[in-house]
């Protein structure tokens, strides 16, 4: 099977999840940029946007390293994107099931389809990652790098071989370690302003008053920012009613190593 009839197979579809994995050096996460980037954005223009918490030198990719930037990043607008976990070994390892980052993974990785928005997994080692990510709900492939030039795709029972694969033209430091964490580091100077503008009002500040503080011209203007307040709330209301379900989904099924 060609190249690009298996990328245009896997990624010209609903959002997912593909695991990449190999042994440590094998290039993993050199893979995975000349995956989304080079191929799957740049030349099949399968997907629009990329963000990764691995630090690139493409001032494109957005740098996302905790999920309340991931949250502005999946929905910010209804383009085809691309996440790259990288190190998803250390941030969410199984033997921390119920660590609250890999709660709230479960309240983002179902609505992945929402956020047309296709998730690679980089880890070394498949049997030791959170469950949740090998899901066969979710995932769609998972590729296994054998060493620089060569990949294993493994789907369906299948494994398809490719060799001679490029180094990706996206630079990066393999020594700097890939973090994730719940919230960004200090404070991050930025607010929702839909939600502050809801949460003046509820508080009874005055029309004209939160006109002037957020340097609004028309009242239409703070009707619209309480009806995106409420979607975003809403929202986050069904991805945390989802939470448990998809909990107890995940525990019920088996991922043979």
């Amino acid at each position: 099977m060609m190249w690009d009839q298996v990328l245009n197979s896997l990624y010209n579809s609903p959002a997912s999840i593909s695991v990449i994995s190999g042994k440590w050096k094998t290039g993993k996460t050199d893979f995975s940029l000349f995956l989304v980037i080079d191929e799957l954005r740049d030349r099949l223009g399968l997907i629009r946007e990329v963000g990764s918490n691995i630090q690139t030198t493409d001032p494109t990719v957005a740098y996302v390293n905790n999920f309340m930037d991931l949250e502005t990043f999946l929905y910010r607008n209804k383009d085809r994107k691309a996440f790259i976990f990288d190190e998803a070994l250390k941030a969410a390892p199984s033997r921390s099931a119920m660590s609250r980052l890999n709660v709230k993974w479960l309240e983002y990785i179902p609505e992945l389809s929402k956020a047309r928005t296709h998730l690679f997994v980089i880890t070394q080692e498949e049997s030791y990652l959170e469950k949740l990510f090998l899901h066969p709900t979710f995932v769609r492939a998972r590729w296994k790098k054998l060493d620089l030039k060569t990949v294993d795709l493994i789907k369906d029972g299948e494994v398809l071989r490719f060799r001679d694969l490029p180094k990706a033209k996206v630079d990066f430091d393999p020594y700097c370690i890939a973090k994730w964490q719940m919230e960004p580091d200090g404070d991050p100077g930025l607010e929702d302003e839909d939600l502050t503008i809801a949460l003046d009002y509820s508080r009874g500040m005055k029309t004209q008053d939160i006109m002037e503080k957020y340097g609004l011209k028309y009242r239409w203007e703070i009707t619209r920012a309480l009806k995106r307040a409420i979607d975003k709330l809403y929202n986050v209301y069904r991805r945390g009613v989802r939470v448990e379900q998809l909990a107890e989904d995940t525990n019920e099924v088996e991922i043979a190593p």
